[in-house]
């Protein structure tokens, strides 16, 4: 997946010099998550950048390529840039938009993105083999913010429940980084 990120840049690269501008068009899953209407002061997280941990992945349901409901795997890291105003925030990960609204300190998600795990020596690949698009799904789509001593200690955990060819629950870290760690 990177090897096509990097190879998209680099025809975006040329694509720009020849025509002036490049806009790459991002993919939106829908899910049942859905944002709430809120008007609690939300903590600020323009322009943070965030990687998620390699949290547990829990398949509850058939449907998974090599799963059956019970197995876990280990999630491969992804990096997730948050753009907010006021309230909402947009969320890129990879080539996904996920939505976010901020409440006080829990972000509500709506969205989703491509859920890869890493593989039985441990090694994330990023292949159409070993993850799949998953949506964001309603009753698991809130991750609380937790302020560190040092701002690259914050954190914002929960467990999403997401939807693809299977169900999976994620439980999820993301720590704040102060760059994308392509």
């Amino acid at each position: 997946m990177w090897y096509e990120f990097v190879m998209r840049w680099i025809a975006c690269i040329c694509i720009m010099a020849a025509l002036g501008s490049c806009k790459e068009e991002l993919s939106f899953i829908p899910g049942t998550g859905a944002l709430p209407d809120c008007n609690d002061t939300p903590i600020d997280l323009n322009g943070k950048y965030w990687f998620n941990d390699d949290g547990p992945v829990t398949i509850r349901t058939d449907g998974c390529l090599d799963a059956v409901p019970d197995d876990v795997f280990t999630s491969c890291a992804e990096n997730w840039a948050l753009t907010q105003d006021g309230n909402d925030v947009s969320i890129v990960v990879d080539e996904y938009r996920i939505n976010g609204r901020l409440c006080g300190d829990q972000l509500h998600l709506e969205g989703g993105w491509w859920l890869s795990v890493k593989d039985e020596q441990g090694h994330c690949w990023y292949e159409d083999d070993d993850g799949d698009d998953m949506s964001i799904q309603n009753g698991g789509n809130v991750l609380t913010f937790t302020p560190g001593d040092d701002p690259n200690d914050d954190t914002m955990t929960g467990l999403l429940l997401l939807k693809g060819s299977c169900e999976v629950d994620y439980e999820v870290t993301l720590r704040r980084t102060s760059e994308p760690s392509f």
